[in-house]
């Protein structure tokens, strides 16, 4: 597998604007890449500094990042942006069960069997091909986010292409023994050899209702 190391995918909520002092710090670490996509709280004003965010108008970034950087990259994160203070954001961290990487070669980490949140990762436009694959492989559906990159140096190393600054997210919810058929077939027909240059990753999930 070229060695590659394991992966972690770190995200942050933060006000909108701050994107890019995020994705300049993650970079700046050792990230692969940080992905930022607006997004909008509908929690009351209480809930919201309960949770560190201060503002309803925010930004959630998603960065992939070698696993043993996490730490180091945390910890700079609650330094530079004060998350340790009320109102300031959130950040969390989750492992990835899998993911396509260098002409479609694959990394797997375990967690087979358990449901996935798969995220696929492609050029704009591109979203329609994305879940017609997924759908083939027995996904019901997916969710749809607008991204752009806030920093990709390191993924023409990592994936062995150059990623566009505008991309599309489709995040689907499966169960485990879908996760394998419905990552290899956007692979196959969506994956980074084709113009839809599609990045599909898997997070584990622990536990899911009302996916039939």
């Amino acid at each position: 597998m070229d060695n590659l190391p394991r992966i972690a995918l770190l995200g942050t909520f933060v006000g909108r604007g701050r994107e890019r002092q995020v994705g300049e710090i993650c970079a700046a670490q050792g990230a692969f890449y940080t992905l930022a996509a607006p997004a909008t709280g509908t929690a009351a004003s209480e809930v919201l500094q309960v949770l560190g965010i201060g503002e309803t108008s925010r930004t959630l970034t998603l960065s992939l990042v070698p696993a043993p950087l996490i730490p180091r990259l945390r910890q700079e994160l609650r330094d530079r942006l004060f998350m340790t203070q009320p109102g300031q954001g959130i950040l969390f961290t989750v492992p990835l069960s899998g993911i396509n990487a260098r002409s479609a070669r694959w990394l797997s980490q375990g967690m087979d069997g358990k449901p996935v949140e798969i995220l696929a990762l492609t050029n704009r436009g591109c979203s329609d091909e994305v879940l017609a694959a997924a759908r083939l492989a027995g996904a019901t559906g997916g969710t749809l986010l607008h991204t752009r990159m806030l920093g990709g140096q390191e993924a023409d190393r990592f994936l062995g292409i150059q990623l566009q600054k505008e991309k599309e997210l489709v995040a689907i919810l499966a169960k485990g023994e879908y996760k394998v058929p419905i990552m290899q077939t956007i692979a196959d027909k969506a994956g980074l050899q084709t113009p839809a240059e599609t990045v599909v990753l898997s997070l584990p999930v622990d536990s899911m209702e009302g996916l039939r």
